[in-house]
């Protein structure tokens, strides 16, 4: 889990961003949060107790459409603090993009192929050569009795995972635990102790659908909402939509973020779409966030938190003031319990009656 928040918080730092979008000029909804989303149709996790540099290897994909593979993304995550990753991609375009963010990439010619049906677990057996030149066999299965359930799936837990730099969403519809599981480096099978070794395996090998990966990076984003200027490099440019109150931000390949707001300019609802435009996060803020200039005093809202038809999987409160030039709003938790010792403050600066900068960051560590 932890080796998803590092290898997306790069990805987002240079393309996203989130904002604060004007409905008139005296009415200026808020937009308090940073996302971004990716959304996954399989994934598949070993833990390595037998390697002496990784601690565990996942593998995601994606389906893309009748007659073309699937977008396959193999990541390694080092034993070693602070858990650098190793990534692997089947399609050039798409390493070539990841490792100009900063992020270590490259393309591999994996050859792939699941077992079992859809509705089912799904076993997987890849093959590729590393980066070091050694041959990695990645092979999962299941017993024939297995079933995918949501026992040990749904919102994961952080545990700590990259907790300074975001706060993640990892959800998961459903999964199934994996039997035999069989990872071999340059002909060594690392998916197992050597012998006379024992080691208690934090997580078992398994397999996951309908996976979403997102959440909320610890950066700062400019803004724009004039429409005759430029998109900002490190930012987004929002732009009306034909729905009153209604405005959107989109940048290829990363996603539209829409603003949902009152009559009145009170922010009603965000929503981060993915870059299909088919999946979400959805939050709902009761009652709606007030306007720049409605602010005259400190307020409180509720929200909740929502992915696609996954209802209300984080819920808490949000507390907005002013001060001097800036907008602070704090994020604090109630669900889920392992959210609660997580506060967030998002920091908007303002420049005459809008807002150009954004920042979001923790006021308090996990514990």
């Amino acid at each position: 889990m932890g080796s998803l928040a590092t290898s997306f918080l790069r990805f987002i730092v240079i393309a996203f961003v989130l904002a604060f979008a004007p409905v008139t000029a005296s009415a200026t909804p808020l937009v308090p949060i940073v996302s971004f989303l990716q959304h996954w149709d399989h994934h598949w996790y070993v833990w390595l107790p037998g390697d002496p540099v990784y601690e565990a290897v996942e593998i995601m994909a994606a389906e893309r459409g009748p007659n073309r593979p699937p977008l396959l993304w193999v990541f390694f995550t080092e034993r070693a603090a602070p858990k650098h990753q190793i990534n692997y991609y089947n399609d050039a375009q798409v390493a070539a993009a990841r490792a100009a963010e900063g992020t270590t990439a490259q393309f591999a010619d994996i050859t792939f192929a699941m077992t079992g049906a859809d509705g089912g677990p799904r076993g997987v057996s890849a093959a590729f050569v590393d980066r070091q030149n050694r041959s990695v066999s990645i092979e999962v299965g299941f017993a024939t009795d297995a079933r995918l359930t949501t026992t040990h799936a749904g919102l994961t837990d952080q545990i700590g995972h990259s907790g300074e730099r975001l706060l993640l969403l990892f959800f998961r519809e459903k999964g199934a635990r994996a039997e035999n599981p069989r990872v071999t480096i340059g002909g060594a099978d690392v998916a197992k102790l050597p012998p006379g070794q024992s080691y208690p395996l934090p997580f078992a090998a398994a397999y996951s659908s309908n996976i979403f990966v997102g959440g909320f990076p610890f950066i700062g984003l400019d803004l724009n909402f004039d429409g005759n200027a430029q998109t900002p490099s490190r930012g987004m440019r929002f732009v009306p939509t034909t729905t009153p109150g209604g405005y959107e931000a989109a940048a290829p390949n990363i996603g539209r973020v829409d603003l949902s707001a009152t009559a009145d300019g009170r922010l009603a609802g965000y929503q981060q779409h993915d870059r299909t435009g088919a999946h979400m996060i959805d939050i709902r803020f009761d009652p709606p966030l007030p306007s720049t200039d409605d602010l005259t005093s400190a307020t409180v809202s509720t929200f909740k938190i929502s992915l696609d038809n996954f209802r209300d999987l984080l819920a808490g409160s949000i507390g907005v003031h002013r001060d001097g030039g800036n907008i602070l709003m704090d994020w604090r938790f109630d669900q889920p319990a392992w959210a609660r010792s997580r506060v967030l403050r998002t920091t908007a600066a303002l420049d005459g009656a809008s807002i150009s900068h954004i920042d979001l960051r923790p006021l308090k560590n996990e514990q």
